[in-house]
């Protein structure tokens, strides 16, 4: 494990064990007395079919137990699938092989609470108890877009779990095409294929993500037109949130969002290029957490409980229970 983590209130006095199921990776953080004694992240091999991913999740949580020393009370688990209250998947574009799996059986035999939460959700969730921001939108960017809000202190959750899938507000009515159906949706124009893509017709060579941070470190004129691009559309999308629930912070995370260091300012300035005369705006930043919000939000889930998810203050005075 390396690195320092922003603290996210997640002590315990008993053993918990975090996992962010992701895209392209898995992330585990084992947690004892309030300290982390164990972190990995694990990629999800090429090729790979659901049968042996979901070996490879098991072999990893078991992993994580054993760092533990003990069964974990309770396991948080930030989900990028649509599962349901089984814990089967409904749906992940990403890995539909995945589709009508259990993604709770890899977790069976450890004898512990296990607590599914929306990846992004979870992560707006850290990012506010992290922040102290009772208002407070975030933005994940990696191989998809996802998102979560907080108002008065609260999680946004809506009518039946799900609110807050900024991934797909529609910013370009006729742009291209998203993996859910529709047409013109914020995941279609800056997830991480989305950008890869763009970068690669105005570069006019094939530019990977990691190829595209690069140019933006070094200012290049196709990365910097890429990044642009990226701001206009998120900030059309964060336009309409401010009318809607007046955020004070915007938080740009994921694996891509955080590695595309000016991105928030540029957001901002774009935001402000927008806005109604005399009304305020949120501060754009990045996510405190970087690219591992979710794994924080996580944490959070499985040292608290559900209550934070229905609607529990989340910076009330002391700890949810």
């Amino acid at each position: 494990m390396t690195g320092t983590r922003p603290r996210t209130d997640s002590g315990t006095a008993v053993g918990i064990l975090a996992v962010d199921i992701g895209g392209t990776k898995l992330a585990l953080r084992a947690v004892a007395a309030g300290a982390a004694v164990y972190e990995r992240t694990v990629p999800w091999p090429v090729g790979g079919d659901a049968g042996a991913e979901s070996e490879l999740l098991e072999a990893s949580v078991a992993e994580a137990v054993g760092a533990l020393g003990e069964a974990p009370v309770r396991i948080g688990v930030a989900a990028a699938p649509n599962v349901g209250a089984d814990g089967t998947v409904v749906s992940w574009p990403n890995r539909p092989g995945w589709v009508g799996r259990s993604l709770r059986a890899p977790f069976a035999g450890n004898g512990a609470e296990v607590l599914f939460g929306d990846d992004a959700t979870l992560a707006a969730l850290a990012e506010a108890r992290s922040t102290g921001s009772r208002d407070l939108v975030y933005l994940g960017i990696g191989t998809g877009v996802g998102g979560g809000l907080v108002s008065g202190g609260r999680l946004l959750t809506g009518a039946w779990g799900t609110a807050g899938e900024l991934g797909h507000l529609v910013v370009d009515p006729e742009g291209p095409h998203c993996r859910c159906g529709t047409r013109g949706c914020l995941q279609a124009a800056v997830s991480a294929e989305a950008l890869a893509a763009h970068a690669c017709v105005d570069r006019g060579l094939p530019t990977t993500t990691a190829e595209l941070v690069a140019g933006v470190d070094r200012a290049e004129p196709w990365a910097e037109r890429t990044l642009d691009h990226a701001a206009d559309s998120i900030a059309r999308a964060l336009r309409v949130l401010v009318e809607l629930v007046q955020p004070a912070q915007v938080r740009i995370g994921g694996g891509l969002g955080a590695a595309l260091a000016p991105l928030p300012r540029r957001i901002a300035r774009r935001l402000a290029a927008t806005a109604r005369q005399g009304r305020p705006l949120p501060e754009v930043g990045p996510a405190v957490h970087g690219p591992h919000s979710s794994l924080a939000g996580a944490a959070l889930l499985a040292a608290h409980g559900t209550s934070l998810l229905g609607g529990a203050d989340l910076l009330r005075e002391g700890n949810p229970t």
